[in-house]
This record gives structure tokens, C-alpha cells and sequence, in this order.
């Protein structure tokens, strides 16, 4: 697994959001896509690389081959205005998820206080820094505690009863979610990270000869990208 440090994840994190606004063919969104792809496997996790590319492919296809060919107009245009969405985000989704699974809270809280940022916002971002992995935990648990009950056990059960989806996972996962973060707030506090003294962290950060490669081959190719025509 490819170790960096935070601070040269957050840098590829801006510039993939950058990136999304970049009108591009579909060749050269599709290599850029492929190389953020391989930086959230080896930053991650591989299986999640795989799943979510083999999504992009699909919507990549249907963009190529299968546009406005289906005989239903709603569908065609729901399947290419899902597809627009997911292609627009992939590369800051890629980059957010390999920061959010391989750093830690306290590696984002010695960053964030190394530029002196305000603390009410260092503690908003730390609760919002582990609210989304606490939440996809939850929704995992909760869909299979629906399953020990024999519900959603087949593949495309919530597809065909959508108004189960939300009695039985979405309203309870509103539920959650709430006290998900006033926990995570509380327990911010309980760690003192809004005491007024000076903190101190046996966090170091540290830039390793990876990271200033890194940072220099994303540099190049971002230039590169952008003054492309």
C-alpha cells in the first residue's frame, strides 16, 4: 500500500477537483480516470478500485455505443444524465475516498493546525472527516440485520420495492446519522481539541521522497492537461 503523507493527498485531492471541470475527449478522460482509479487501489483498496472503475466502463460504453438508442426516451435520458454525474465526480470521489480510508483524524487535526485554521473549524471538519466511513459502517450493519430477517436477500430487492428502501434503511439511517454526529462532536471535545492552550501532537508530518515525486508527476500532468487543447 502506497503510504503518504496527508498533506500531498489533500494537494491531489484539489487537483482532481480542478480536473472536473475540465472539458476533455473521452480518451483522455478515460486515461485520467484510469490513473486515479490505480492511485485509490494502491491507496486503498483494490476491490473498491475495481468496482467503481468497472462502473465508470459501463457508463463510458453506454456513452460511446448505446446512446439514444434505447426505444424509451426516459430511460435513455436517466441512464446518460446518471452517467454525466458519476464521470463529473470520479475523479474527486477517487481522491476523497483514498484520503478519507488512509489517514487518520489526528494526521487531518495536525495539518489543519499547522495553517492555523480557526478551531469551531477544525472541529467541524474532523466530525465531517469521520462522519461518511462511520455511516457506510452503519448502512452495512443495518442491511444486514435486514437480511438475518429475510429482507433485501435477493439481488435488486430495493430496486423493485422502493418504498421499503425507505422504511426500512433510510428512515432509521436519517436516525442515525444524527446521533453518529453529535457522538463524534462529543468525542472531539472529550479529546480537547478546543482547549484554548497550546496543543501539542505526537503526530509529526513529514514529506518522504514518494511524496515530492508524487507532487511533481501530478504537477506535470495537470500543466500538461490544462494548457491542452
Amino acid at each position: 500500500m502506497l503510504k503518504l503523507d496527508i498533506r500531498t493527498k489533500i494537494f491531489i485531492l484539489i487537483i482532481a477537483n480542478i480536473l472536473m471541470f475540465k472539458m476533455m475527449s473521452i480518451s483522455m478522460h478515460l486515461v485520467i480516470a484510469l490513473c486515479f482509479s490505480i492511485y485509490l487501489g494502491i491507496s486503498s483498496n483494490f476491490k473498491r478500485m475495481i468496482r467503481f472503475f468497472g462502473i465508470y466502463l459501463f457508463f463510458t460504453a453506454y456513452e460511446v455505443f448505446f446512446a439514444h438508442t434505447v426505444t424509451l426516451q426516459v430511460v435513455d435520458s436517466f441512464l446518460l444524465l446518471t452517467a454525466l454525474m458519476f464521470k463529473t465526480l470520479y475523479f474527486p470521489l477517487c481522491a476523497g475516498m483514498a484520503l478519507v480510508s488512509s489517514s487518520k483524524v489526528s494526521e487531518l487535526i495536525c495539518f489543519l493546525r499547522s495553517i492555523r485554521l480557526p478551531k469551531k473549524m477544525i472541529i467541524v471538519l474532523a466530525v465531517l472527516y469521520r462522519f461518511f466511513p462511520v455511516l457506510l459502517t452503519d448502512y452495512k450493519l443495518i442491511k444486514n440485520s435486514l437480511k438475518m430477517k429475510g429482507i433485501g436477500v435477493s439481488r435488486g430487492y430495493y430496486l423493485l420495492h422502493p418504498f421499503k428502501f425507505f422504511e426500512y434503511i433510510f428512515v432509521p439511517y436519517v436516525i442515525i446519522s444524527t446521533n453518529i454526529a453529535n457522538e463524534l462532536s462529543v468525542s472531539c471535545l472529550c479529546r480537547g481539541i478546543d482547549n484554548e492552550e497550546k496543543p501539542t501532537s505526537y503526530i509529526e508530518l513529514k514529506f518522504n521522497k514518494i511524496d515530492y515525486l508524487v507532487m511533481v508527476a501530478v504537477t506535470i500532468i495537470f500543466c500538461f492537461i490544462m494548457f491542452m487543447r
